[in-house]
């Protein structure tokens, strides 16, 4: 009993921590399935378990049953928020919610090759600034997924030690908008120049998106110490596209200014305006070169007594995320572009850990937490892509009835609050500059899912 108090309570401890708020909500989804959203991802070495399969391929071969199948839908969201130091007012973002979807099968076809097949989510990043963001000037709106499926296989070497592999596609979806100013001359149809001085500015959202498939594999190593250690590895590749945009304006324009960018605008600049828009031309990224990192994880496995298990992972993520630059407007005066680029990503370490009991023989309760590094340099801090250090933890439960069980996972991700002098500016006829007003960004997460497994 005493045995049982100290893992309890450890395992409250480590719940704690991940429930402080960290940072903003990793980019990188801990699993798309309600056990794995429940355990946090930390399942890299988590035998018997088809779900873990999905993460480390090796794991097929270890499943107690000839086959398996699961199917589960959920929802991933998110927002960011945005406080400006002079005035307190705080602005929040939409576009906040997400489906996921998950599947994963196995069969056994000799005792020591097992063959399986999995849908996920591994990524996932959205959400669009107010149109009196400070910050929408460097970029105001972002759509980031990959739907993967991989065919697996996994070889029992012995029966302590399987490996697997999985190859198969990932279609990668990306989409990025900004809010610029264009200069409104008295003749729109003619560069601007002394004779043709500048009257005015409108105010506009351009946008941009394209999606591909690009191929995608995955690596895994099961070695069982003993009856009650287990260590896994598991490798995910990076994900990466040229991608052919598509640029264009979005919504009607977001209002008209003087020339400072600040007082009311001229006269008559609303049709002047509209002639300089049909006379412009949105074009796609230069860069247009979007690449998801890739994972490699290390787990450890302890079934310490016959109801309880544990599991810790530590996972590191490559530096190669890389999103592609903002789209650009030819003008009669010229090529009008953000004055930003979206930051590269960083390399980093997280930390993954989960518990799981065995409740009789009808109920099995989940828990996890986990940690991650700082993924994008803090000299780089904005909203969109986010990359402060991460936390979050999570609870699920699963109930066996009708020949299989049924399974619920849930995490709440919190963000640190961030401070930076770097995303607040002006925008006049001279063209944009920082004015350095302090923003403090916040965000929050919540991912859940609901599936259902069946053996045979």
């Amino acid at each position: 009993m005493a045995q049982v108090v100290r893992e309890v309570i450890g395992v409250g401890l480590l719940l704690g921590v991940g429930a402080l708020p960290a940072a903003a909500q990793s980019m990188a989804l801990p699993a798309a399935d309600p056990v794995g959203i429940a355990r946090s991802g930390a399942q890299v070495a988590y035998g018997y378990s088809l779900e873990a399969a999905a993460t480390n391929p090796a794991l097929l071969a270890s499943l107690k049953e000839k086959g398996g199948v699961y199917l589960s839908a959920g929802v991933e969201m998110s927002s960011t928020q945005q406080t400006m130091e002079s005035t307190q007012q705080s602005l929040f973002s939409s576009d906040r919610n997400r489906a996921l979807v998950a599947f994963g099968l196995a069969a056994r076809l000799t005792p020591s090759l097992t063959l399986g097949l999995k849908v996920d989510d591994p990524f996932l990043r959205h959400g669009s600034l107010p149109d009196e963001a400070p910050s929408r000037y460097l970029g105001d709106g972002i759509d980031i997924s990959a739907r993967r499926m991989e065919a697996q296989a996994a070889w029992a070497l012995n029966p302590n030690l399987s490996i697997g592999f999985g190859i198969g596609v990932a279609r990668l979806s990306y989409a990025s908008t900004s809010v610029m100013r264009f200069d409104v001359p008295n003749d729109p149809t003619l560069p601007a120049s002394a004779g043709n001085p500048v009257n005015g500015l409108v105010e506009q959202r351009v946008g941009q998106s394209a999606d591909k498939v690009v191929p995608s594999y995955s690596l895994g190593l099961r070695w069982a110490l003993n009856t009650r250690w287990t260590m896994g590895f598991a490798y995910q590749s990076a994900l990466k596209a040229d991608l052919d945009m598509k640029a264009g304006f979005r919504n009607a324009n977001l209002g008209y200014f003087g020339n400072d960018g600040l007082s009311s605008p001229p006269l008559a600049i609303d049709t002047r305006a509209a002639t300089l828009l049909a006379a412009s031309q949105p074009v796609a990224a230069g860069a247009s070169t979007l690449e998801l990192p890739s994972q490699a994880t290390i787990g450890i496995r302890h079934r310490n007594m016959p109801f309880m298990t544990w599991e810790a992972d530590l996972r590191w993520t490559s530096a190669s995320l890389r999103v592609p630059s903002f789209a650009a407007v030819q003008t009669p005066s010229g090529v009008v572009s953000t004055p930003w680029e979206l930051p590269h990503g960083r390399s980093h370490l997280g930390l993954s850990a989960s518990t799981e009991l065995e409740l009789g023989k009808v109920w099995t309760l989940r828990a996890g937490m986990s940690l991650d590094q700082r993924s994008i340099d803090a000299t780089s801090t904005e909203p969109l892509l986010g990359g402060a250090p991460t936390a979050a933890f999570s609870i699920g439960a699963g109930y066996k009835l009708w020949g299989g069980e049924l399974n619920f996972g849930y995490q709440y991700r919190q963000s640190q609050d961030q401070d930076t002098t770097r995303l607040n500016g002006d925008w006049s006829s001279t063209g944009y500059r920082s004015i350095g007003t302090r923003i403090r960004m916040e965000g929050m997460g919540h991912l859940m899912a609901l599936g259902y497994k069946m053996t045979f």
